[in-house]
């Protein structure tokens, strides 16, 4: 079996180390946050846009006296977190922030209290205050052009599939944080559902249950279920009464009725249903093809089902359909499968490791050539409910994408997806997406899911290797700078019937194959520690905008040390606002030559982070800063990788040229170069630091509030002449402090040389 390490291959280690917290100095608002430059003219454009609004208040949208307003920041200087204008726009001002928005925040505010916010910023009572002033550049009103993110009503209608003489929609109710505003909201809601504004969608679905349920039958008993599930309305009303967020796919009949429900306030945001499609892999025969499964582990497959009798003691489960036979894209479905059990098989002329799995299927992808339409919520709820079902399945393959819209918001789906996976803990696989006449170029969702491995695609050399990117697949950044595709594989495939086809949806299931088998021969396995391991075997130092960070496997097991490398796992819960410090990682001995540090080191950390609860700009509401550290006189530590320049740069430079708020870090260098490194002592130490912003939207005021965060590590280091003696002296230096991380692997260390 592929997935049984040769005994004398080294497996991944284990850190077994404690860091040292230690509390730095706190920053606030001062005299010197003051833009003084700009303080007297901001004082005039602002309380002047202040009397403004008061003056119009009763032609604004409001909700129990209070409505929305956008500030935007100055982008140059003023978009760090530090900056946030919570000292102007408080409660005892009449407002308070609920919600980034784009270049700036969006604001409650009592219509009462305009005039005083427009007092209080004439006559600021503290620097704070002061502050504020300075760097905001703007204050109005959340027009019906801001809830449509600057479309035009006509372009937005018809960016909608139509649907039983209207089109479809996903509705984001206008988030408020005082309890009365959001009932008055919702009694809002209620007014356009009976005008006729708002009207149910799918009327005539009758296949989903809500995610409670618990209907998933075993491979060989399917049983469709005709349950009638909640609209889109219903669902929406619901979640927001209960969590102050909600949205819900809806119907809207006309492009009048469009305009009403921006006009009304009740949206935050509207985004047009995106169906979701596959790209057919052909024709051909189901070959019988006969494979040892016993024990594989099980990869979730969402495509359009399996169908091919030949693979059939290949599937583990099978959920319920979301759609029938008939609405099925059966040919994907069934290909995708095949190339997740066994896609070296298929493919014998490229360089693949040899590995099979078992598949559950999940039926809920329709072909192109049907009329047949999937409500996103009704896929998140049939997931839910199957998660639910095999907690032992920790991979889920979606090569599935939707057309994409707004490229700066995250989709439903993909926002749903990551809450899935936290929730069960699972990884999805999801291809970035292909080129298309009338797509975008960038991933398509739901490629913009963060806690997703996302797969990209490139061409084969010819040997069998690598190569470039493939012209067919789409490339990043996805939405708020996201780092997507985080991996990339072969996008050419044989596959079920023989058939070749291009896409990102092939790469997907290698890639989900591998991240399966990581799962099984870890001994404490997170989906964030299985991506981080895959993310470290890329090949690349720097992230490709079609590549990621290269294919995850290059002739050795992500679970396993390559020839001449030691590699350091481990997951660790920090609490923002504290910088913690690994102490005692030995520096081996094969990386000094003359007194230099001489070699290659990797670090990889990957951040379960805290997303933004409405999709939206800052979606990253933590992140990671990190850097491996090396010692250069006594009590003198310099950044071996690593800049640690995301907290001293301009926060609009950190973000373009750091990716600052991107969950996945990655730090490479080669210090050979250059002649190596003049250091002082034995060992190097690793820092790392949660940062958090935007609290407000929470409801949190510390980052007592936030919690720890989950951050998983690898750090590998390579001698400069790939001595494979590196790996024995390192776990020889760290004794007890490190432990095989794979499964029936215990470090066999070597007295040779």
């Amino acid at each position: 079996m592929a997935d049984k390490a040769p005994p004398l291959l080294n497996p991944v280690l284990s850190l077994q180390m404690d860091p040292k917290p230690e509390a730095p100095t706190a920053r606030g608002k001062s005299q010197r946050s003051v833009v003084f430059a700009r303080l007297p003219t901001q004082q005039r454009v602002l309380a002047a846009s202040a009397r403004s609004l008061f003056s119009s208040r009763s032609v604004l949208p409001s909700f129990a006296g209070t409505t929305h307003l956008v500030v935007r920041m100055f982008s140059e200087d003023s978009l760090a977190p530090t900056h946030t204008p919570d000292d102007l726009f408080s409660p005892v001002n009449g407002c308070r922030l609920v919600a980034p928005y784009r270049g700036g925040y969006l604001i409650e505010a009592s219509l009462s209290h305009l005039d005083h916010l427009a007092r209080a910023i004439e006559s600021p009572a503290n620097y704070p205050v002061q502050a504020d002033i300075s760097r905001v550049e703007s204050l109005s009103s959340f027009t019906p052009v801001d809830r449509a993110r600057g479309r035009s009503i006509e372009d937005l209608w018809q960016s909608a599939p139509e649907d039983d003489g209207g089109r479809l929609f996903v509705v984001w109710l206008a988030p408020f944080r005082t309890p009365q505003a959001r009932e008055v909201l919702l009694e809002q809601v209620e007014l356009l559902s009976q005008r006729q504004i708002l009207l149910p969608a799918f009327p005539n679905v009758r296949l989903v249950s809500g995610p409670d349920s618990t209907a998933v039958t075993s491979a060989g008993s399917p049983r469709d279920l005709s349950v009638q599930r909640q609209s889109g309305i219903a669902r929406a009303m619901r979640s927001y009464r209960n969590t102050g967020v909600g949205r819900g796919t809806v119907r809207i009949a006309s492009r009048e009725a469009l305009g009403a429900l921006l006009a009304s306030g009740a949206s935050y945001r509207v985004d047009p249903v995106r169906p979701v499609r596959v790209a057919a892999p052909g024709e051909g025969a189901h070959p019988a093809i006969a494979v040892d499964l016993e024990n594989a582990p099980i990869v979730g497959v969402v495509d359009g089902g399996l169908h091919a009798s030949s693979y059939a003691s290949a599937e583990a489960w099978r959920a319920r359909k979301l759609v029938t036979d008939a609405q099925a894209d059966r040919k994907h479905g069934s290909a995708i499968s095949s190339l997740v059990v066994q896609g070296h098989a298929w493919n014998t002329n490229r360089a693949l490791p040899d590995l099979n799995c078992r598949i559950g299927t999940v039926q809920a992808v329709p072909a192109r050539n049907t009329n047949a339409r999937v409500d996103e919520q009704d896929l998140v709820d049939l997931l839910a409910e199957t998660m639910r079902a095999h907690p032992e399945t920790k991979v889920w393959n979606i090569s599935a994408n939707q057309v994409g819209d707004d490229p700066e918001t995250v989709s439903l789906l993909g926002h749903e997806l990551t809450g899935l996976s936290r929730h069960f803990g699972v990884l999805p696989v999801v291809s970035v997406g292909n080129v298309s006449a009338t797509g975008g170029s960038r991933p398509e969702p739901p490629a913009d899911c963060e806690a997703a491995i996302v797969v990209g695609g490139r061409a084969a050399n010819a040997s069998g290797g690598p190569a470039g990117p493939c012209p067919r697949c789409l490339g990043g950044p996805g939405p708020d700078g996201m780092l997507k595709p985080d991996v990339s594989w072969f996008s050419e495939l044989r596959m079920l019937g023989g058939v070749t086809d291009v896409g990102s949806s092939y790469p997907t299931a290698l890639v989900s194959s591998l991240a399966a088998h990581t799962f099984d021969n870890l001994r404490n396995p997170t989906p964030d520690l299985v991506k981080a391991l895959l993310v470290s075997a890329g090949e690349l130092d720097e992230h490709h905008p079609q590549l990621g960070w290269g294919t995850p496997y290059q002739g050795t097991m992500p679970w396993s040390c390559a020839p001449g490398t030691v590699a350091l796992t481990w997951n660790a819960q920090l609490q923002p606002g504290v910088a913690y410090y690994w102490s005692g990682i030995p520096i081996p001995p094969e990386m000094v030559h003359n007194g230099k540090l001489l070699g290659r080191a990797t670090l990889t950390a990957v951040l379960k982070p805290v997303v933004s609860p409405y999709a939206e700009a800052n979606y990253f509401a933590t992140r990671v800063e990190t850097s491996l550290q090396y010692p250069v006189k006594q009590d003198e530590w310099k950044s071996l990788l690593g800049s640690m320049m995301e907290s001293t740069l301009p926060e609009s430079d950190a973000r373009e040229n750091l990716k600052k708020w991107q969950p996945v870090r990655r730090h490479c260098r080669d210090f050979t170069k250059g002649g190596g490194l003049v250091f002082s002592g034995n060992q190097l130490r690793l820092y790392a630091r949660i940062y958090a912003r935007d609290l407000y939207q929470f409801g949190w005021q510390t980052n007592s509030d936030v919690g720890a965060q989950e951050v998983a590590f690898v750090l590998t280091l390579r001698g400069p002449n790939d001595e494979p003696s590196i790996y024995n002296s390192t776990a020889q230096m760290l004794g007890n402090f490190v432990e095989s991380a794979v499964i029936n692997q215990d470090i066999e260390i070597s007295n040779e040389a």
